[in-house]
């Protein structure tokens, strides 16, 4: 028999090869960019650069992300012997971010990228420490950009993308209960492989998306882009069936130099997750607002604080966990 994951990979493959096949001939009506116009320079607006929401630009670029956060109102229900709920822990977490990303350009039209990803997550009370343990995310992720139209104040652009996370994760909580149920059996051989496999865990997951990233210049001052994205992802735990993913956001960047003549930029973001990709199986959906302020002394390179909070759904408790993030982000974006 053909395993979930074989399968999986095969029609995450099928479908990137299709839709290449599929944008690969696409002619677009286009204005050709300039080769020494900045590609976030775009129908006079300079558009700031968001680890939220993704810009459409078909460019040559190089993005450094540092961050740490906070998740508040965790809660973790505990379950006795006879898998009754008696009770619950509540705690917060603290979490860092270390990510990179490059994208090279090829012509006008197409783009390919790849970046790495690490953060690491632990518990900041007792409570927290003992429920969730500590946990280290490493992911990565590839994917292609074609443009499909770009007119003096609009364009679209197609991708595709897969991303793949592998999580470590250490729980005290889970292996305290494993033993004690298999000490109450009798089976104290039972007890010592639960702790093996309750204490020290890991799991991979993959997701295969392809969506549109659009950008629109009303005025020199604003600018908006939007996504959307959609495919199938992958769970941590074997044990779950894949699921369809869809993500979608929009933002707004405001350059205050043509307003007041300096160089800062202003960015308001929001995003939709349908499923938690850097977290474990216990997270579900999400919605994130981000506010960001920027220098924008230079059209090829950026560098400033994005700051978001969000509301990510905990499916074991059926209730919604604070989370609150800030970004140093640093783009350079080649000539």
């Amino acid at each position: 028999m053909e395993r979930p994951r074989h399968r999986f990979l095969r029609m995450a493959t099928l479908g990137i090869l299709t839709a290449c096949v599929l944008l690969g001939p696409v002619r677009a009506r286009a204005q050709e960019p300039s080769p020494d116009e900045a590609p976030r320079y775009f129908g006079g607006h300079q558009y700031i650069p968001s680890t939220i929401v993704p810009d459409p630009f078909i460019s040559t670029t190089f993005t450094t992300t540092t961050g740490f956060g906070r998740a508040m109102g965790l809660e973790v229900p505990i379950y006795n012997l006879d898998n009754e709920q008696i009770g619950e822990l509540e705690g917060n977490i603290g979490f860092m971010l270390l990510e990179f990303n490059y994208q090279q350009r090829l012509g006008s039209r197409f783009a390919l990228r790849g970046g790495a990803v690490a953060t690491a997550r632990v518990g900041t009370t007792a409570e927290a420490i003992l429920s969730e343990g500590i946990s280290a995310l490493y992911g990565y992720g590839i994917g292609g950009s074609a443009n499909l139209a770009r007119k003096e104040k609009w364009q679209l652009t197609a991708t595709v993308d897969l991303r793949g996370n592998t999580l470590y994760a250490m729980s005290p909580l889970a292996f305290v209960q494993a033993v004690v149920e298999e000490i109450e059996s009798g089976d104290s051989t039972g007890a010592v492989q639960s702790a093996q496999d309750t204490l020290l865990s890991s799991g991979d997951n993959l997701r295969v998306l392809g969506g549109l990233r659009g950008a629109y210049t009303p005025s020199e001052w604003i600018g908006f882009t939007a996504f959307v994205e959609g495919g199938l992802g992958e769970r941590f735990s074997r044990s779950e069936d894949n699921t369809t993913v869809i993500n979608f956001g929009a933002a707004v960047s405001f350059d205050l130099r043509p307003l007041t003549g300096k160089a800062v930029g202003l960015l308001g973001t929001f995003r939709r997750e349908s499923l938690g990709e850097r977290g474990d199986d216990d997270l579900g959906d999400s919605e994130a607002f981000g506010l960001g302020i920027f220098y924008t002394g230079r059209r090829f390179f950026s560098i400033g604080l994005e700051n978001s909070w969000s509301q990510v759904r905990q499916l074991r408790a059926d209730s919604k966990i604070d989370v609150g993030q800030a970004r140093i982000v640093m783009r350079y974006d080649f000539r």
